[in-house]
């Protein structure tokens, strides 16, 4: 897939062994997690024009990503995996019924909704590719980056997390410049322009009482919950299959997710039968 802010080009692949072991493994909030476990399993294969050559897809690689690319990215593991429908089974207290609902959404769908655009009064600044400086009164004297993910993982659970993002973000041109609240609010404006937000609200309506219902659709705890859940039995398959052929841990690892379970499933069936 394409990722829409850079343009890179990646590509997924199936989890091992070792891959489940470490999404089991990965500490923090969801989205340090999905920043240990994406460099796994996807791999930046290219630009757009094909003339660069890969980069190195290390962590700092994904990190140095926008939000917008590294959710992305995260959808399209997902699609990758488990296919383009996603279900969310919730439980909403917004209004009176309070009723179980599954809301379905199509990630395609989803994500043809984000469209970087720049906004007029946007240049890039001289010398940099990742500062832009925004022209016009409205906007003088202020230049902007698009937020990374490592500036949201550095803000994690901090109070004023979105004004200590705004300060990583959003400088003054020159040494006594004063940016304004309204300055900066037209920065921000225009970094969501350039990087769309990919977690965001989804709607629909309570199939019990028909009342509008909103639910704030997260992609790292999405993914990561997906991811978690499909990585949970292999501890018990590599103990299965170590059991019955005698296999060292490494070479089950190695195995590709859908092999190892099916000689665990294909072990269990056996016992079942002696039985």
């Amino acid at each position: 897939m394409e990722l829409p802010v850079s343009g890179l080009k990646v590509l997924f692949r199936v989890p091992d062994g070792n891959d489940d072991v470490a999404i089991l493994e990965a500490a923090g909030e969801a989205v340090e997690r999905a920043l240990a476990v994406l460099p796994r399993l996807a791999k930046v294969a290219e630009y757009v024009s094909g003339a660069v050559p890969s980069p190195d897809n290390s962590r700092e690689l994904w990190a140095a990503l926008t939000v917008t690319d590294f959710e992305t990215a995260l959808l399209g593991l997902r699609r990758f995996l488990f296919g383009d429908r996603v279900a969310c089974v919730f439980r909403d207290n917004s209004h009176g019924c309070g009723e179980r609902m599954e809301l379905e959404f199509s990630i395609l769908a989803f994500l043809a909704d984000v469209h970087p655009a720049v906004r007029p009064g946007v240049e890039l600044c001289d010398g940099d590719a990742h500062w832009f400086r925004l022209t016009g009164k409205a906007g003088q004297g202020v230049r902007f980056r698009l937020p990374q993910v490592q500036d949201q993982v550095d803000v994690l659970g901090q109070p004023g997390a979105s004004a200590l993002l705004a300060e990583r973000c959003i400088r003054s041109i020159g040494p006594n410049a004063r940016v304004s609240a309204r300055t900066i609010a037209h920065a921000e404006r225009a970094m969501e322009a350039m990087a769309p937000p990919v977690s965001r609200p989804l709607t629909g309506n309570c199939p019990e009482c028909g009342q509008p219902v909103t639910i704030s659709l997260h992609v790292p705890r999405l993914v990561m919950d997906e991811l978690e859940v499909s990585a949970a039995g292999v501890h018990e398959e590599i103990d299965a299959i170590a059991a019955a052929y005698h296999w060292d841990e490494a070479a089950i690892l190695a195995m590709p997710q859908r092999r190892r379970r099916t000689y665990a499933e294909t072990i269990r069936r056996r016992e079942r039968v002696v039985v």
